[in-house]
């Protein structure tokens, strides 16, 4: 049966982005049948949890891994356990903080609407640097007794104003503070799922529902033993501030094989794909638009996209209404319409194409 005819629900072909409002990613088949295995049954969750952790933690090359609901949960597991610091009264107590260090320190360059999930477990923002730098000694002179952790929240677009992670946790450290990262949409390349926690990331909190490819509402927290041990013991299913963002059995499952396949594809057939696929739409859009290559994604993930330029903000709204109407979602920038084939099959690169092709008639 179809049930999304059954009950109204409309279909959309995603040519922006892995973006939430969109549904993220599609679910590989192999995680989609582990997911409908493990709801036809019942586990020892806690068990099932720690084995799955453990097999997570070695195919990313990581001391320790956590599987959460989603990455926003992520954020907000990651701040309430750096908060508690070990101690499960502490916990229990969020998002009272009892005048326990609750303050976390963020570029001010890395700012976003996500930072709310530090606020929900508890914690307070404290943003340090500008737009334009943050030198080394506002980072040192922003810790103190109040501080509970730093938390980065990288972007291409704005990471020439931030420190270095690398050089953030070597100064984070030295005063026994603890360092996150928010990578949610930070894949592929494949490599940043151990690169982060390599360069001094006590905790990187990933999405499992954009391009790993696993259930929309799953995350991944990786990180230091000791750090993602307390996810364990305080995280959802347990009572506390994060049962809400609980994961299922059937997602916890389901985003296992999704990091098995992430991780033992080939990198060059994963680019290979995306770039025969925007290859294929360019020669079909033909002239019809001035258009060129990006050789990044939203947040700096190593992937190309189509960038096409139109006369005016106005008239890149237009193609983007136009191309919603016909069930369709893609992206603006300015002027410009971008184009992401990852979410893409090759018949529906044709039906972008087609559309974008007949937009530019409609228009003469």
């Amino acid at each position: 049966m179809d049930y999304l005819r059954r009950f109204g629900i409309e279909r959309y072909i995603n040519a922006h982005d892995t973006i939430t409002l969109y549904g993220g990613s599609r679910m590989g088949a192999s995680a989609l049948e582990a997911a409908m295995q493990a709801a036809s049954t019942f586990v020892d969750f806690d068990a099932m949890q720690r084995t799955l952790d453990r097999q997570i933690a070695e195919l990313t090359h990581n001391e320790d891994a956590f599987i959460c609901g989603g990455a926003a949960a992520g954020v907000q597991l990651a701040a309430a356990v750096m908060m508690a610091r070990g101690s499960e009264y502490a916990y229990r107590r969020l998002p009272h903080t009892d005048g326990r260090a609750d303050e976390f320190i963020v570029f001010h360059s890395n700012m976003n609407c996500y930072f709310k999930s530090i606020e929900a477990a508890g914690g307070r923002v404290r943003l340090i640097g500008d737009v334009d730098e943050t030198p080394e000694w506002e980072l040192e002179g922003a810790i103190g007794e109040k501080t509970a952790g730093v938390f980065l929240f990288p972007n291409h677009s704005y990471d020439k104003a931030s420190l270095s992670l690398r050089r953030t946790a070597e100064i984070a450290h030295s005063h026994g503070i603890p360092v996150a990262v928010d990578a949610a949409a930070y894949l592929p390349p494949v490599e940043n799922l151990w690169r982060f926690t390599q360069e001094g990331a006590d905790l990187v909190i990933f999405s499992g529902g954009k391009t790993l490819s696993g259930p929309q509402s799953s995350g991944l927290i990786v990180g230091r033993k000791e750090y993602i041990e307390d996810c364990r013991r305080f995280g959802e299913p347990a009572h506390g501030i994060c049962r809400s963002a609980k994961v299922s059995r059937e997602a916890a499952i389901a985003l296992r094989v999704a990091v098995e396949e992430f991780v033992s594809q080939s990198t060059d057939g994963y680019y290979q794909a995306i770039e025969k696929r925007i290859a294929r739409m360019m020669e079909r859009i033909g002239g019809a638009y001035p258009m060129e290559k990006i050789r990044h994604g939203s947040v700096g993930q190593s992937y190309p996209r189509l960038s096409l330029s139109l006369s005016s903000p106005e008239e890149a709204a237009a193609l983007r209404d136009y191309m919603k109407d016909n069930h369709v979602f893609i992206g603006t920038d300015g002027s410009s319409a971008i184009i992401s084939a990852q979410n893409l099959s090759d018949d529906e690169a044709d039906i972008v194409s087609s559309l974008l092709c007949a937009f530019k008639e409609e228009r003469r």
